[in-house]
C-alpha cells in the first residue's frame, strides 16, 4: 500500500466517526430539549404551586435563596419571616452595603460596585421569599423596611436598586 492510500484511507474513517459522533450528540441534545419540558416543574421541583413560585422567584432575581442567604450571612434553614431573622439581615444587609461604597470622598475607586448590587438583589430575593410564604405577593423594599422598623435603608428606594454613581 502507499502512503497517499493510507492517509486517505484514515481522513475518510476519521470524517465518518466523526459525522457518527456529531449526529448522536445532535439527538441526544434533542432528546435532552424535550425532556426538560416536561419534567420541568412537577417531577425535578417537587411538584407543587409552592415550589414553582419559588423557582419562578429564582429565575426573576436571578438568584437562589441559598445564595442570597450566603451572601447576607443568614442561616440557610432559619425562618426568614421571623421578626428577629428580618432585622439580622437588614443589619448585615446595611454593613455590608456600607463596607462597599464604590467611591472615596476624592473620587477614588474604594470597593466594588458589583459586590454591591450583589448585596441589594440578596435582600430584594430574601423579601421577595418572604412575601410569598407570607401569602401575598412580593413586598415592596419599604413596605419591609416599614415593617421591621429600620426606614431608610440604602437601596430602598421604589426600585428596589441603588443608582449608579456619578
Amino acid at each position: 500500500m502507499s502512503a497517499p492510500r493510507i492517509l486517505a484511507q484514515v481522513v475518510v474513517l476519521g470524517s465518518q466517526i466523526l459525522g457518527k459522533a456529531f449526529v448522536e450528540a445532535w439527538r441526544q441534545a434533542a432528546r435532552n430539549a424535550q425532556g426538560t419540558g416536561r419534567a420541568g416543574s412537577s417531577s425535578m421541583n417537587g411538584g407543587g404551586k409552592g415550589s414553582s413560585a419559588l423557582d419562578g422567584l429564582t429565575r426573576t432575581h436571578r438568584m437562589s435563596l441559598d445564595e442570597a442567604t450566603d451572601i447576607l450571612n443568614l442561616k440557610r434553614n432559619a425562618d426568614l419571616a421571623s421578626e428577629t431573622e428580618l432585622q439580622k439581615m437588614l443589619k448585615n444587609f446595611d454593613h455590608l452595603f456600607k463596607a462597599n461604597v464604590p467611591t472615596t470622598a476624592e473620587g477614588k475607586p474604594h470597593s466594588s460596585h458589583y459586590l454591591q448590587s450583589k448585596i441589594v438583589r440578596a435582600k430584594e430575593r430574601i423579601e421577595a421569599e418572604v412575601g410569598v410564604k407570607n401569602g401575598g405577593g412580593e413586598p415592596t423594599p419599604a413596605e419591609t423596611a416599614a415593617a421591621t422598623g429600620a426606614e431608610g435603608t440604602p437601596g430602598s428606594s421604589t426600585t428596589g436598586r441603588t443608582p449608579p454613581p456619578n
